[in-house]
């Protein structure tokens, strides 16, 4: 609840002291309250509606919105002049600040609360919106004849107490909100993190068998000049441990030298999967340690802290809605990075031009049909190579390119991209492309997951 009736009428009382001083200036630092600047270098706060709901003087004023809101206009527009009057109802918890013909009407009445600028019996302007034809009408109540719950100290004026008061309210209840976002926000974030060191061990499970590749590729390499072409599968020794016997699927199309070729080049790409997974393994576990440790002092931790706390949690934002995801797929990195894929001929015009900003980067097959990639990326920013080779990558996936085949994907600028008007294929215009050979190796996406 906020200021009942007994404290304001306190407050009003001491807050005479005030008529008669010029209004220097008006500010709406938060749309639910506003702060009148005094001549003798005082500043009244005015919080209409809300648990802590008020009406005191400041020693300093809060800081303003870089978007200031309309009604700190309004007020500037049309109060002039010193407090001619500060009136309290004495029937209910509603304040009238006058100024001259002009006046602020404050209604601390919960649910019907407000705050309007008027001139005799004409609304202006509403705090929290735009003005409506007339002062809303008040339900009948019967008022309660609660105490203060707050008092002044020796030498200390009633709102002075209540800024006192209403101030170690409303830092309390900042402590606790930030308290249980950062909660959270860092057990959101740990939970993604948990999952993404699952995925990387999976992924170090199936690296493992580069050892076994390389044994059956060794094994055909010490047999291929009694291999013939037309054979499906054959049976043959371990060079590393003879008591083994492999059992090999060839391609009866191909000489055994081409699977031979293909079982080194999977396990070398393994390998390269092995090396990137325990690269970021170790990074990713040193994240899921810190955010664990960061959320067992959560409860004790003071609001600086807690901002420091939350930092370590990337914000998510509004959740988007089915439809809003259905145009592109998002691929996510190990470091937060973002790529996006369109997910069809629709997906791949509105992500090209609908989502896409000027200075993003656009991927795409060069000379092939396939998705749009795109890279968002901040203002007169590059991307770096290895994200690059990244976004061209998952447009191979996206392509259904093959592991270990090549193709070109060029890259330019969003804003170098054209529509070209009457494509019954949705063939884009592209200038100022750059081309890069890229190999399918899926190495290359270790850590980096799909939605």
């Amino acid at each position: 609840m906020g200021m009942n009736q007994e404290e304001l009428h306190q407050v009003v009382s001491s807050l005479q002291s005030c008529v008669g001083l010029r209004l220097q200036n008006a500010w709406q630092p938060a749309r639910d309250r506003v702060v009148l600047g005094l001549s003798d270098g005082r500043f009244l706060l005015l919080v209409p509606k809300g648990q802590n709901a008020r009406l005191h003087t400041l020693n300093a004023r809060p800081r303003n919105p870089q978007k200031p809101f309309s009604f700190q206009g309004a007020c500037r527009a049309h109060l002039r002049g010193p407090i001619t009057a500060l009136e309290r109802d004495p029937h209910d918890r509603m304040v009238d600040i006058r100024f001259g013909p002009m006046r602020l009407h404050l209604r601390l009445t919960g649910k019907s609360g407000g705050l309007w600028l008027m001139e005799e019996g004409r609304v202006i302007a509403a705090y929290d919106g735009p003005a409506p034809a007339s002062l809303p009408p008040l339900t009948p109540r019967t008022l309660r004849g609660d105490p203060p719950r707050f008092q002044p100290r020796d030498g200390e004026t009633w709102e002075a107490a209540a800024a006192h008061w209403f101030g170690d309210r409303e830092a309390k209840t900042l402590l606790e909100a930030t308290r249980t976002e950062t909660r959270r926000a860092l057990r959101r974030h740990l939970q993604r993190k948990r999952r993404l060191e699952e995925r990387l061990l999976e992924d170090l499970d199936r690296a493992s068998r580069a050892p076994e590749l390389r044994q059956q590729a060794d094994a055909l390499a010490a047999n291929l000049h009694t291999l013939d072409r037309g054979l499906s599968q054959v049976f043959l020794q371990s060079l590393e441990d003879p008591s083994r016997t492999l059992c090999i699927d060839l391609d009866p199309a191909k000489p055994a030298a081409a699977t031979m070729e293909r079982l080194y080049g999977k396990a070398r790409r393994l390998d390269r999967v092995a090396d990137r997974v325990l690269e970021r393994l170790d990074d990713v576990s040193a994240v899921v340690s810190k955010l664990a440790e960061s959320l067992s002092i959560v409860e004790d931790a003071p609001l600086a802290e807690l901002r420091r706390l939350r930092k370590q949690a990337p914000s998510q934002g509004r959740r988007a809605t089915p439809q809003a995801r259905r145009p592109w797929v998002t691929w996510t990195g190990p470091r937060d990075e973002r790529v996006l894929v369109g997910r069809d001929a629709r997906g791949n015009r509105q992500l090209t031009f609908q989502k896409a900003r000027g200075h993003d980067f656009w991927l795409h097959l060069r000379g092939r049909p396939g998705a749009h990639v795109l890279l968002p990326l901040s203002k007169h920013q590059s991307p770096p190579l290895p994200l690059l080779l990244t976004a061209a990558q998952i447009a191979l996936v996206h392509a259904k390119i093959s592991e270990g085949a090549h193709a070109d994907v060029q890259y330019t600028r969003a804003r170098h991209v054209r529509s070209i008007p009457g494509a019954p294929d949705g063939r884009v215009l592209v200038t100022e492309e750059k081309v890069l050979h890229v190999v399918r190796d899926p190495s290359v996406l270790v850590g980096w997951s799909r939605d």
